[in-house]
């Protein structure tokens, strides 16, 4: 064994030497290549094997290989050497469409060449996609901007009177993004020439088809959120990706869609471009105020948005009111012989240019992405509830719809509120924010509120957060007095089965609902003669709670005619704080009302912390004085009994003894 290791250790250092030149050898190698294919005198052979050292093993390798292979090809493409760019790159094109796209006067072997090097491209694109669920962080960093780097040159690549997105390569970005391949760092050709054999060592350890968070952070932050025409273009074409269900991972459109709430509100809000042709405003509207949303008011004198909406879904038709038809027809008919005859373009006839300095064009398409996520995708749970959380508020998704197609998502969240569970309180909350800021009716929202509340409510994580929407639901004083008291009543019953931690929630909450609602004082007040006669009207005698807890209608639970013993037991509840807070409701009511927020949090933790920090005034007896014995005193576990007029010894002892047995037998 002992001769054997110096050989082992000679092995080691050569093959360390051996894989050192071996890079060496290949990063010479590249820097020759570049600088054969950037010299003046063209050759795109050497294409060939710089995009083969691409896949090398070594990141070191691989990463000088890619940035090369960028120089190269972004010098090709302002050279006009690679053909069929004014088409979708992925489709490969016949030498008679390239006779009808390229210059007639250009050579058979020129177009050729071309079609060749277009070729090497998208191999080159193929590495980059790959490289973004790599094993090495700098290779995932690097892959992103190299991959987007070739957008406005190849935008640029042929002349147009507009500036253009070369959209079918902006697709194929998507496309890499959205459904992301495996890395091709080592990987070799299979022997059939089909596909690769790919080096798992070299893969990120994120799930298959996952797109890693730091490379969803990148694009979210260096390109979609920076950018307003990648972010005009992104919401334009992820749209068509959420209706033709071509997105394999739903998280990877929803983790980049989510983060985007800058959309623009103003038109001098647009002012970011990733392609520096669009930093000039298009002919026409040099004054970017004009783009700006025009409000038009109908013959009833009701403000509207006009048009700029493309064609929906189909399932989306159906909620089309005839009297919107009928104010659009009226809307075209005037543009065309009314006063008023200038027609406003639509946001499918806008050129690129143009829609990407209009707001409209931003909310339009922002609006039909989600609705087709919404409608076409088959979301997962967390991600149903991250997009109810963001659906409000001023930078919510909601915020960013178009104003006239907001109530659309309603039937989304009315299924929602079908399913229950910890997302139908927070789709209630969404209907809610409907119907109070846009006029959305909904006539049974009380009745499916009241029947979420049951006792599972009180032993859920996400408890919390539904008191506190729980609390919004019911702040305002229209509401009816019986509607409060079936919400009162059933928060009352289940107190009778909740963790101290609920009861100690649901005590203030009921409070503040007698505080907001006097008609409901009833329920606490009530003399016994009316709850004699309320119990004889049902044919029973003694007391019965006339409320009926079967009951869906929160309108016909008959809980106003009942009364609150279940507060009235919890006067006597064995923890100090909750028999506490349970005898305020014996009092006169000139307490203002409980801060909700200071029991939202309190669990078994706190409680247990609250009991042993509180001081006691009287400290209470903890044990009496026990008479101490000795062993010869004690009585015999067994003592034997000779009728009434035999004795032992130890019989006299526990004659004499009988008072206090147990204090005897804990005596040592």
């Amino acid at each position: 064994m002992v001769s054997s290791l110096p050989k082992t250790r000679v092995k080691q250092s050569t093959s360390k030497n051996g894989s050192s030149r071996s890079t060496s050898n290949a990063l010479s190698q590249i820097t020759k290549l570049e600088s054969t294919l950037l010299s003046d005198e063209y050759d795109p052979n050497p294409l060939l094997p710089l995009i083969a050292l691409s896949r090398h093993d070594d990141p070191q390798v691989v990463h000088k290989a890619v940035w090369a292979l960028h120089r190269v090809f972004i010098k090709l493409i302002g050279d006009g050497r690679v053909g069929g760019l004014n088409g979708d790159l992925t489709v490969k094109r016949s030498k008679l469409e390239d006779i009808h796209e390229d210059n007639e006067n250009d050579l058979n072997e020129e177009r050729e060449v071309k079609g060749w090097v277009r070729e090497r491209l998208l191999e080159y694109i193929e590495v980059l996609g790959g490289l973004v669920r790599d094993s090495e962080p700098a290779l995932r960093s690097s892959s992103i901007p190299l991959l987007f780097s070739l957008l406005p040159p190849l935008s640029t690549s042929f002349p147009s009177s507009t500036p253009l997105i070369h959209i079918p390569f902006f697709r194929l970005i998507l496309s890499l993004l959205f459904n992301p391949k495996a890395s091709l760092r080592g990987a070799k050709p299979k022997s059939k020439g089909e596909g690769w054999k790919i080096v798992e060592a070299n893969q990120v350890e994120e799930d298959e088809g996952v797109l890693p968070p730091d490379v969803i952070k990148i694009v979210i932050d260096d390109f979609w959120a920076k950018y307003d025409d990648l972010r005009w273009a992104f919401f334009k074409e992820s749209s068509n990706f959420a209706q033709s269900q071509a997105i394999i991972n739903q998280s990877n459109l929803l983790s980049q869609l989510l983060p985007l709430v800058n959309l623009p509100k103003l038109p001098e809000d647009i002012n970011a471009f990733y392609i520096p042709a669009f930093s000039e405003p298009p002919s026409g509207l040099s004054n970017t105020k004009k783009v700006k949303k025009v409000k038009k008011v109908n013959k009833k004198g009701k403000t509207r948005y006009k048009g700029e909406i493309d064609e929906l879904p189909e399932w989306m038709k159906e909620y089309e009111s005839e009297a919107s038809d009928a104010e659009s027809d009226d809307d075209d008919q005037s543009a065309k012989g009314g006063k008023g005859k200038r027609k406003r373009q639509r946001t499918s006839t806008m050129s690129i240019h143009q829609s990407i300095y209009s707001i409209v064009s931003h909310t339009t398409y922002y609006t039909n992405l989600w609705e087709n996520i919404l409608s076409m995708i088959p979301l997962e749970d967390h991600w149903i509830r991250k997009i109810l959380i963001g659906l409000h508020g001023e930078y919510g998704i909601m915020g960013h719809f178009k104003p006239e197609r907001r109530l659309r998502i309603a039937d989304w969240l009315s299924t929602l509120v079908d399913r229950g569970g910890p997302n139908a309180m927070l789709a209630m909350n969404g209907l809610f924010v409907l119907m109070t800021q846009y006029n959305f009716e909904y006539p049974h929202f009380y009745d499916r509120l009241y029947g979420l509340l049951d006792r599972n409510v009180m032993h859920v994580k996400y408890r919390a957060r539904f008191f506190r929407l729980l609390d919004t639901f019911l702040t305002s004083s229209l509401l009816s007095s019986a509607l409060i008291a079936s919400f009162i009543k059933r928060l009352s019953r289940l107190s009778l089965t909740a963790p101290p931690a609920g009861i100690i929630l649901i005590l203030p909450f009921v409070y503040n609902l007698f505080k907001r609602h006097p008609g409901t004082m009833v329920l606490i007040q009530r003399p016994d003669d009316d709850v004699l006669r309320i119990s004889s009207t049902l044919g029973k005698e003694g007391y019965v709670d006339p409320y009926d807890p079967e009951e869906k209608q929160v309108l016909k639970t008959n809980a106003i005619n009942s009364s609150l013993w279940e507060i009235a037991a919890l006067q006597k509840h064995y923890l100090h704080s909750i028999s506490t807070i349970a005898k305020v409701f014996g009092e006169v009511f000139t307490k203002p009302e409980f801060g909700l927020e200071d029991f939202l949090d309190h669990g078994y933790g706190t409680l247990f912390e609250t009991e042993s920090n509180r001081k006691i005034k009287n400290p209470p007896a903890l044990s009496m004085a026990i008479e101490t014995a000795t062993s010869d005193s004690l009585p015999d576990l067994f003592p034997s009994h000779k009728g009434s007029e035999g004795k032992t010894v130890g019989d006299e002892d526990v004659v004499e003894k009988e008072g206090d047995i147990v204090s005897q037998l804990w005596a040592f």
